[in-house]
């Protein structure tokens, strides 16, 4: 992933449209940090919690700066919401400069809705699943045309539910993320923030078991352990193939379908990673 440095200080990296759906990692930056290559496949300047209430109007403008070098990402604020607004307005001044955006407190279809007529024709969406309301909803928000991808706000949906940040506790709320992507025929969704940088590679390896093809993150050292997480191994890879190839002996069980459209599936995401 090539990242650019902008004239007004901040780093700014836009994917090709196909890669938004096999983006693993999206690393979330106030756009008031000055700028620094990262190994992300998507870097997110974050107009929501990456700004105090009072540089809020500074933040976009240094937004709008970085998006004079190469097209961004912006992560914006709830839908309806006054800096929601604001942020939707620098969105429509950006025009083919805004890469897509990661819509902050997803509560339901509408807020897709609303987002994708006040932009650009096209402009991804990745919702964010952050309350118990908006998790009853991820089926009809993940089936609604604009939105590319899911992605859970652990923190924000633990303290609306309660739930610890236990992996057992939130089992459930990241598999009806996953079957509700599944559902609407997008790729699998955007895990919440790791904690401490050296579990991430852990964190990235149970998300992608539950299903999970990405995750966000908040700091730049996270981001190996994540990749490698999320990318299939190479002796997976070999074995997935060893399958696909292999002639059957004798009869087969009902397994065998779904064993080769899993390497199938496979073999595809890891070659269409390594062009990443």
């Amino acid at each position: 992933m090539s990242v650019t440095s902008s004239p007004a200080g901040v780093a700014s990296a836009a994917p090709a449209p196909a890669r938004v759906d096999l983006a693993r990692t999206w690393l979330l930056r106030s756009p008031l940090v000055a700028a620094v290559d990262t190994a992300a496949d998507v870097l997110v300047l974050d107009l929501e919690d990456g700004l105090p209430s009072a540089r809020k109007a500074e933040g976009r403008e240094r937004a709008r700066r970085a998006a004079e070098t190469a097209p961004v990402w912006l992560r914006i604020s709830a839908a309806g919401t006054p800096d929601g607004e604001a942020d939707l307005a620098l969105g429509r001044v950006l025009g083919d400069r805004l890469a897509g955006v990661v819509l902050a407190m997803c509560a339901g279809p509408a807020d897709v809705a609303h987002v994708a007529a006040s932009l650009p024709a096209g402009v991804p969406i990745v919702a964010m699943i952050e309350s118990a309301a908006a998790l009853l909803s991820a089926p009809a928000i993940a089936a609604h045309p604009a939105t590319r991808r899911l992605a859970f706000g652990t923190g924000d949906f633990r303290r609306d539910t309660g739930m610890a940040a236990d992996r057992i506790a939130l089992s459930w709320p990241r598999a009806q993320l996953v079957v509700a992507s599944a559902a609407a025929g997008i790729a699998g969704p955007i895990d919440g923030p790791c904690g401490a940088v050296e579990q991430a590679r852990d964190a990235a390896e149970h998300a992608a078991a539950m299903g999970f093809t990405g995750t966000l993150a908040l700091r730049d050292a996270a981001i190996a352990g994540a990749h490698h997480g999320f990318t299939p191994a190479p002796v997976e890879v070999d074995a997935a193939r060893a399958l696909l190839t292999a002639v059957p002996d004798g009869p087969v069980d009902g397994s065998y379908a779904p064993a080769l459209a899993r390497a199938r599936a496979l073999v595809a995401r890891a070659e269409a990673l390594a062009r990443l």
